[in-house]
């Protein structure tokens, strides 16, 4: 018996089959990149390098490891450590375990040890002399706070760290300085005084006095018409007064 198959019967096979070639596609499209993905991942991974431990290592032992990887190993400075004995490495930039890309620089901070010179004294010198004797030790004078207690001018009466100390990595000494104490005033009228009254006054007082001269037919010469700072203002012994005299 002969069977017939009808249009419908063919066209649903056209449309299978054309399902099942796209599917197939897909696949090969989605398979092609995934591989391409992996493949790029492995390459990347394959140029990236984890730093190595270099702290506590001397600096001969660091550049051995080095010169077995693809990294640069570069010193950017040294510093006085209290436990890493001189030459090895206290510091690393990235740290260790790190991931880098072959070819990049680890910059390492090498130990100096412990100080071997001790904090100077700096109380009761002036800031100035102890600027020089710090720098003398190997120190340099790092905060400066003042205090007014006194007549006394620029006297270092603490500082830190403490005199004669060697348990330190760092070169500044903060120290505290007495300062004079300044007395303030307040500026008087003196608009209208005769101008050697006003200079006496002043020189009394400790202040500095400027006069500028103007020519003023209405006012009796010698006579001042005009001042600075204006009354009321609080005056230290550093400011300086300027008058304005008629002439």
């Amino acid at each position: 018996m002969i069977r017939k198959t009808g249009k419908k019967s063919d066209l649903r096979l056209n449309i299978l089959g054309v399902g099942k070639l796209v599917l197939l596609s897909g696949v090969l499209v989605a398979a092609f990149l995934l591989s391409l993905i992996l493949g790029m991942r492995l390459a990347v991974s394959g140029n990236v390098m984890e730093t190595p431990v270099l702290v506590g290592m001397s600096l001969e032992d660091a550049e051995q490891v080095f010169s077995n990887v693809e990294l640069g190993l570069v010193v950017g400075g040294q510093r006085y450590d209290l436990q890493i004995p001189a030459g090895a490495v206290i510091a690393q930039s990235p740290g260790p375990g790190v991931g880098i890309k072959a070819g990049r620089d680890v910059r390492v901070i090498l130990s100096l040890g412990r100080r071997t010179n001790a904090v100077p004294n700096l109380k009761g010198t002036s800031l100035r002399a102890a600027r020089l004797l710090a720098a003398q030790n190997g120190f340099e004078i790092g905060r400066i706070s003042e205090i007014s207690l006194s007549d006394e001018d620029e006297t270092i009466v603490e500082q830190s760290p403490v005199p004669f100390s060697e348990e330190t990595v760092d070169d500044r000494v903060d120290v505290l300085v007495l300062r004079k104490s300044v007395t303030s005033f307040v500026m008087p009228d003196v608009v209208g005084w005769n101008l050697n009254k006003a200079l006496m006054f002043f020189e009394n007082h400790g202040f500095d006095t400027r006069v500028f001269y103007r020519r003023r037919s209405s006012v009796r010469r010698g006579s001042i018409v005009r001042q600075f700072p204006e009354p009321g203002y609080r005056l230290s012994e550093e400011d300086v007064i300027n008058l304005e005299v008629a002439r």
